[in-house]
């Protein structure tokens, strides 16, 4: 049995929750821009079977319920989309809602 990675949702299937949480100095909380970058990674992979070459997320994102915010997906063959994600609630899940291209 192979161990089973938790894996953002795109736009149909807007329910798996990925905790992300880091705990920064000064008091706040951020997600962890290099964890959700390889779970925004794998998941476009797996839905769209389009390999990627690279993932943009902000750094230091407070976690603040209800903000929506975006990764730059780079495909292998230089293509560009963007990831539109929401944070959902104080332990950091992370809502994928939509892949857009230009």
């Amino acid at each position: 049995m192979r161990p089973v990675t938790p894996r953002l949702r795109p736009a149909l299937i807007p329910a798996l929750l990925l905790p992300l949480l880091l705990a920064a100095g000064c008091g706040a909380d951020v997600i962890d821009a290099r964890k959700l970058e390889a779970a925004v990674k794998a998941e476009t992979f797996v839905k769209t079977d389009t390999r990627i070459k690279s993932v943009e997320c902000p750094t230091d994102l407070q976690v603040i319920p209800g903000t929506e915010f975006t990764c730059t997906v780079t495909a292998a063959d230089g293509v560009e989309a963007t990831a539109d994600l929401e944070i959902l609630n104080d332990q950091a899940d992370v809502d994928f809602l939509r892949l857009r291209t230009p």
